[in-house]
């Protein structure tokens, strides 16, 4: 299976007018660009407020955009967090197209972009959903994050790949892997593995495998009755209440460990 056709079939961007505003359900976001390692412009969402918590890096699934994606900051309001929100080569306004390593430049680059505005690795968590896992986990090596959250992520493109292809018998990816399971041993901050107890595309197994290989701290928080999309409806007031309780205990056993 040749590159073109393998992305056609993992990716499902939605583009948006370069003169599109936000959203009114995206309010107190301001639009922002910045530039991967490749020259490719990303286009992004950030909410400035409130200062003083950690900022959220949140890296999407596979499919839609920004804008549509801007509804989870009404899941993460209980954390009380800054949040980024970036679109991928190809997705939203961003140009290029979408593919492994563009991916993992995107987030690279939110990363230099939070840093050149004063936050560090340090104060950011970055939340991978789906895919969004697989890049989180690849831009999270060798950095002392305040954390990093997996939510119904797979341990890697092969591992899945009958589930996500089901018309591709006998076949196994080896273009574009995003193997996850082997980076987590190279990530030294908490971790919290949110999974889908009854998540058809993407198997329960898959998150508990990630939790496994999580060095520690590490947490998992498993939702009973959810399926893939629809992890936070099934947890409701629980999940911004489960993210927060290990963000702070993550935290507080950062600054303690940087005390003298």
């Amino acid at each position: 299976m040749d590159e073109e056709r393998l992305a056609s079939m993992l990716y499902y961007p939605e583009r948006l007018p370069p003169d599109l505003p936000p959203p009114h359900w995206a309010s107190g976001a301001r639009e922002v660009w910045m530039e991967a390692g490749d020259g490719v412009r990303i286009h992004g969402l950030w909410w400035p407020e409130p200062e003083g918590r950690p900022v959220v890096l949140f890296l999407h699934g596979n499919a839609q955009e920004v804008y549509s994606w801007s509804l989870v900051r009404e899941d993460l309001e209980q954390l009380e967090c800054r949040l980024l929100l970036i679109d991928y080569h190809g997705y939203g306004k961003s140009e290029g197209r979408p593919h492994e390593e563009g991916l993992y430049a995107d987030g690279r680059a939110a990363l230099g972009w939070l840093a050149d505005r004063g936050v560090p690795p340090g104060e950011t968590v970055v939340f991978g959903k789906s895919l969004g896992g697989a890049v989180a986990c690849d831009i999270a090596g060798n950095l002392k994050l305040s954390g990093l959250v997996l939510e119904s992520t797979f341990t890697s493109l092969a591992s899945v790949a009958h589930k996500l292809f089901p018309f591709a018998h006998q076949w196994t990816p080896d273009m574009e892997v995003y193997d996850s399971l082997s980076k987590l041993a190279g990530i030294h901050c908490p971790v919290l593995v949110i999974h889908g107890e009854e998540d058809l595309l993407i198997p329960v197994e898959e998150g508990l495998a990630l939790f496994e290989a999580a060095n520690e701290p590490k947490d998992l928080f498993v939702v009973e009755g959810a399926g893939h999309n629809d992890v936070s409806m099934y947890a409701g007031r629980r999940y911004g209440a489960v993210i927060r309780k290990w963000l702070d205990r993550a935290e507080k056993s950062e600054t303690q460990s940087s005390r003298p």
